[in-house]
C-alpha cells in the first residue's frame, strides 16, 4: 500500500511536471523563434544599408579607379547577399523622378512600375526605411521586402536599395532553435523529477505515519500517536487521531476497570454463599446458628440481585435505551414516601430525622419511578455514612421556575480526593465505613438518571455534614388537583 500512494502521487507530480516542461519548452522555442527570425530581418537590413552606403560613397567618387574598386566591392556585396539569402536585389535610383532598376538578380523586376511598388519607393524617397510583406502576391510564395534609401551630398535621397527575400528564407526553424534548448530543457526536466520525488515523499510520509497508527490502533496498541508537522488538513487529521486514540483509550481503561469491578463485586457475594452453603450442606455450623447463616446467604443473595439490577439500569441509563414516563408529581410526598422505606435502617441507627418541605406540594415535571429511585439511592447512600445518633435531613423548595430536592447526613465528610469520583461506576469514597453492601453504582445512577432528565446533581461535603442537590422543573400550578 506504502508503494502505491507513492507511486501514484509521484506520477501525478512527475505528469504535472512533464507537462510544465512540454509547455514551457514549446513556449520558448516559439519565442526564440520569433527572436531569431526578428534578427535575421534586422541582419538582412544592415545588409541593404551598407549596400546604400556603398552607393552613396559610388556616387563621390572621381577618379576612375577609386570608381571601380567601389563597383567591384558593391558587385561582391550583391553576390554574397544574393547567395545567403537568396534575395533579389534591387539598385533603385531616382532619375528625374522615374525610378531606374541599376541592378536586378531575381524575377521581380517586372513588377516594379507597380502602383504598389511606387507607393513604397515614394516612401524611400522621403528617407523611411520600409519592410512590406506580399508586395508581390503574383509569385505564389510570401516575399518580404526590405527598403532602405541611400543618399548624396547632404543626406538628399537619390535612390533607394531593396532586398526581396522569400519568407521561407526568413523562417527560423525549430530544429536550428532545440540545441540551444536541449541543456536547458534537460536541466529543467532533472529538477522536476527531483521535486516531484521531494513532494511525493512529503505528501505520503504523513499518510504512512497515519495508517501505521491506524494499524497499530487496530491491534488494540492504543498507546500510538501520530507525530506530524505538516501543517494543514493532514496535521488537522493526525491530531483529531489522537484525540481519538486518547478516547479510546480512556474507553479501554474505564472498560478494564468496569470489568474488574463488576467481577469483584459478583465475586464477593458469590464466594460468601458458596462459603455459606457448603458449611450448611456439610453441618460445619451448629443447627441453633442454621437460621443465622441462612439469613447472611439471603442477604448476600440480595446484594448480588441488587447489583445485577443496578448493572441492568447504569447499561439502559448510558445507552439511551430507557424511556421517561413524564407526568407532573408533588416531589415533597414522593420524598416522604421513599423515605418510610427506609424507616427500619433509621431505627436501626437511631438517626435524627429532619423534614423540610412547605406547606404546598412542590409540582414538578419527571418520571416518578424514576426520581424515587434518585432518592432512594442518596438515602441509602447517606444512611451507608451516617454514625448511630446522627441526623438525616431531606427536603424541597421552589426557586423560580425549578423546585430543589437536597439529602443531608451528617457522617464524616467526602474527602476533597474523592470528591470529584464519587460519580464513578464502583468508586467507594470509604470502604472502611461501607459494611460492604453498596455495589458502588447508586450514585453514578442517579447522575445518569438526572442527565436523562436534562438536569445535574451537586454536592457539598465537609466534616460533619455531605449535602446532595438537584432540580426539577417545576410543573404549572393550575393543573393541580
Amino acid at each position: 500500500m506504502r508503494g502505491g500512494i507513492f507511486v501514484r502521487t509521484f506520477a501525478a507530480f512527475l505528469m504535472a511536471t512533464l507537462a510544465t516542461v512540454a509547455l514551457f519548452t514549446v513556449t520558448l522555442a516559439a519565442t526564440l523563434q520569433a527572436q531569431r527570425q526578428e534578427s535575421y530581418e534586422d541582419e538582412v537590413r544592415q545588409q541593404a544599408r551598407e549596400v546604400a552606403e556603398y552607393m552613396s560613397h559610388l556616387n563621390q567618387l572621381q577618379f576612375v579607379r577609386e570608381n571601380t574598386t567601389m563597383q567591384f566591392v558593391i558587385r561582391r556585396k550583391l553576390t554574397h547577399i544574393h547567395d545567403r539569402y537568396n534575395a533579389d536585389i534591387w539598385i533603385v535610383s531616382y532619375n528625374s523622378g522615374q525610378a531606374q532598376i541599376l541592378d536586378s538578380s531575381w524575377n521581380t523586376s517586372e513588377y516594379a512600375t507597380s502602383e504598389a511598388v511606387a507607393l513604397q519607393l515614394q516612401s524611400i524617397y522621403q528617407g523611411s526605411e520600409i519592410r512590406v510583406q506580399g508586395l508581390f502576391p503574383e509569385l505564389g510564395d510570401e516575399i518580404v521586402t526590405i527598403g532602405v534609401p541611400w543618399t548624396y551630398s547632404e543626406g538628399h535621397v537619390v535612390g533607394a536599395v531593396l532586398l526581396h527575400i522569400s519568407t521561407e528564407s526568413l523562417r527560423v526553424k525549430l530544429t536550428d532553435v532545440l540545441p540551444a534548448l536541449l541543456p536547458a530543457g534537460l536541466g529543467v526536466l532533472a529538477l522536476g523529477i527531483a521535486l516531484s520525488f521531494i513532494l511525493a515523499r512529503s505528501q505520503t510520509n504523513p499518510l504512512n505515519e497515519l495508517i501505521a497508527a491506524v494499524r497499530d490502533f487496530s491491534r488494540g496498541e492504543l498507546g500510538r500517536r501520530v507525530e506530524l508537522h505538516c501543517g494543514g488538513e493532514l496535521q488537522a487529521l493526525g491530531e483529531e487521531i489522537n484525540k481519538m486514540a486518547f478516547a479510546l483509550s480512556t474507553l479501554e481503561e474505564s472498560r478494564r476497570g468496569f470489568v474488574a469491578s463488576v467481577s469483584h463485586e459478583l465475586r464477593s457475594p458469590l464466594t460468601c454463599i458458596q462459603g455459606y452453603v457448603q458449611a450448611l450442606r456439610d453441618g460445619t455450623f451448629p443447627e441453633e446458628d442454621r437460621e443465622k447463616y441462612m439469613g447472611v446467604v439471603l442477604d448476600e443473595t440480595a446484594r448480588l440481585t441488587n447489583l445485577v439490577n443496578d448493572l441492568l439500569d447504569l447499561s439502559r441509563f448510558e445507552s439511551g435505551k430507557f424511556p421517561l414516563n413524564l407526568m407532573r408529581l408533588d416531589i415533597n410526598e414522593l420524598i416522604r414516601r421513599t423515605l418510610l422505606r427506609f424507616e427500619p435502617r433509621i431505627d436501626e441507627k437511631r438517626a435524627n430525622v429532619e423534614a423540610d418541605f412547605p406547606d404546598e406540594p412542590g409540582y414538578v415535571e419527571a418520571d416518578p419511578e424514576r426520581i424515587q429511585q434518585v432518592v432512594g439511592n442518596l438515602i441509602d447512600n447517606a444512611l451507608k455514612f451516617l454514625p448511630d445518633g446522627g441526623t438525616l435531613s431531606v427536603g424541597a423548595r421552589r426557586e423560580g421556575k425549578r423546585v430543589v430536592a437536597w439529602v443531608r447526613d451528617s457522617g464524616p465528610g467526602i474527602s476533597t480526593e474523592d470528591l470529584p469520583f464519587i460519580f464513578d461506576r464502583f468508586y467507594k469514597a470509604d470502604k472502611a465505613h461501607t459494611s460492604g453492601m453498596g455495589t458502588g453504582l447508586g450514585l453514578s445512577i442517579v447522575k445518569r438518571i438526572l442527565e436523562q432528565h436534562g438536569t445535574d446533581i451537586s454536592v457539598d461535603s465537609k466534616p460533619g455534614e455531605t449535602v446532595f442537590r438537584f432540580s426539577l422543573p417545576a410543573a404549572d400550578e393550575k393543573k393541580a388537583g
